[in-house]
């Protein structure tokens, strides 16, 4: 034999092997569903500093600035204790993001873990659930940012008349739809946009929040003793001296506002778009979580303090915006509008962030034939899922406009609560794949799942006190579960039967 042919068989030998490698690297992909990594079209942009951006734009946003005031009337001064169980139970979730964030990269995150953990149907039920959480995480932030602007143009008309003459709401409305527009617009121009945007504005709220609380530290601890004593109150809102109760009632605070840690779920999203992720994923997702708990401490501290919580509590227009009313006292008018400046900047980047993330859930979602297909599609130019974008803010703006804050609020903490505990139950199950101790997802699990029994516990209560906003949220959650499981069953049945109708 001479030395073509044996070159020739050589070769032949060799593209043999590529085929049968290439066949068996397939079948593994149909196998397992597709491959997030097989199929990537999006592109690596992202650093740390962007990624903790991206955590802390989702993360400091609607849960300190509006749910600050929902919590105090739940809890009273022991509101700051609702923050500091939020950081622990965050720091427990985020042990389980991270540990799956590593072993799965993709910008599906949650929808990806759970379907590693539970199979294709579950997580088309869960991923759905996902995205119906985020879009309720995006309306907060876009109610916030609205109302915030609204109360500080009526703050600067004169005789403070605007909310009189009926034109509060319109100012509302009209910022909100600004926020979502120009957020749709910076998240369609491209990642690494996005990423710039988010630091130039996370930066500027950490400084709004860190000044308020060097400010008003002093006066906070000067008022300590007459604003934050007694530290607890009973179910009606009165001081009172059980302790026991007390703490049930910040746990219950802290149920209400666990959406001030969705943020950390934002970062997973990134991971096929974030720089080395094996090191920045772990430490964008701990940065996000720890930083942000510190601040929300202070500044509930401060707030509740400075100003005794009836003085908003018990009203819930000043509710909604219960920081910048703290913040009077002390800083007067000017007070008012920094926090409220803060406020429109924090909710901003959370509205950004949230975006970002939900827009990739549902482009992942669309690429493995759980949302349809047309989700899936990708701007030649800057390479990201615009229809996915568009879609979101269009649904986003619905329901902004068409529910109030509490409501908003207690739909979307009991959404993350819920699937928080999912998340952990995944990284019980896939803990030898993702190298995971035991007690920190089992504990995630049971911290989690506790505050979701809880949360339903106070909404019941609620409703059988006439609350009209727990009657919203009890039939509203069961509903969507229905919604979202039929959804994706048909979705899923009808993206299969058209993929063997194709393959015909």
């Amino acid at each position: 034999m001479d030395d073509a042919t044996l070159k020739n068989d050589k070769k032949d030998g060799t593209l043999a092997l590529k085929e049968k490698k290439s066949r068996s690297k397939n079948s593994s992909q149909n196998d397992a569903g597709i491959s997030i990594i097989s199929e990537r079209e999006l592109s690596r942009e992202l650093g740390f500093k962007e990624a903790v951006s991206i955590g802390l734009g989702g993360t400091i946003g609607g849960g300190v600035f509006s749910v600050l005031g929902i919590a105090a009337k739940l809890a009273g001064p022991a509101a700051i204790l609702s923050f500091v169980f939020g950081g622990i139970v965050g720091v427990l979730i985020g042990y389980s993001f991270s540990k799956l964030s590593l072993k799965y990269q993709s910008a599906g995150g949650s929808y990806t873990f759970a379907r590693e953990a539970f199979g294709r149907t579950f997580s088309g039920v869960f991923g759905w659930f996902l995205w119906v959480g985020y879009l309720a995480s995006c309306s907060l932030y876009a109610y916030t940012f609205g109302i915030y602007f609204a109360q500080m143009i009526n703050l600067l008309t004169p005789a403070h008349d605007l909310s009189d003459i009926g034109l509060l709401r319109l100012v509302f409305s009209l910022f909100a739809t600004l926020l979502i527009t120009l957020s749709t617009v910076i998240n369609l121009v491209g990642v690494k946009e996005t990423g710039k945007s988010q630091n130039i504005i996370v930066l500027i709220k950490v400084i709004i929040l860190v000044a308020f609380i060097a400010i008003t530290f002093p006066a906070a601890v000067k008022n300590a003793k007459t604003n934050l004593t007694p530290f607890f109150i009973d179910l009606e809102g009165n001081p009172s001296s059980n302790i026991l109760l007390g703490i049930m009632l910040a746990v219950v605070g802290t149920s209400i506002l666990f959406v001030a840690y969705e943020g950390m779920e934002l970062i997973p999203n990134a991971t096929e778009e974030i720089q080395e992720p094996e090191k920045n994923v772990p430490r964008s997702i701990y940065t996000t979580i720890i930083t942000a708990s510190i601040i929300y401490i202070l500044v509930a501290f401060t707030a509740l303090g400075g100003t005794s919580y009836t003085e908003f509590a018990g009203d819930p227009e000043k509710a909604e915006y219960a920081l910048a009313y703290a913040a009077q006292p002390v800083l007067g008018a000017a007070g008012f509008i920094i926090i409220t400046i803060g406020a429109l900047f924090s909710t901003a980047s959370a509205y950004n962030a949230s975006l970002y993330g939900s827009s990739r859930l549902t482009y992942v979602m669309a690429r493995e034939s759980i949302f349809p297909h047309f989700f899936k599609k990708v701007s030649k130019k800057s390479r990201v899922p615009f229809v996915s974008i568009l879609f979101i803010s269009i649904i986003t703006l619905v329901m902004t406009l068409s529910l109030d804050l509490q409501q908003i609020a207690e739909l979307a903490s009991s959404i993350f609560l819920l699937l928080f505990a999912i998340i952990a139950l995944a990284s019980l199950v896939l803990r030898k794949k993702i190298n995971a101790r035991f007690i920190w997802p089992f504990l995630g699990f049971i911290t989690s799942t506790i505050l979701f029994g809880i949360f339903f516990s106070r909404i019941i209560t609620d409703l059988i006190a006439g609350d009209p906003s727990a009657k919203i949220t009890i039939i509203l959650f069961p509903i969507l579960l229905i919604l979202v499981t039929i959804g994706s069953l048909i979705t899923m049945k009808v993206q299969k039967k058209s993929e063997l109708t194709s393959k015909e």
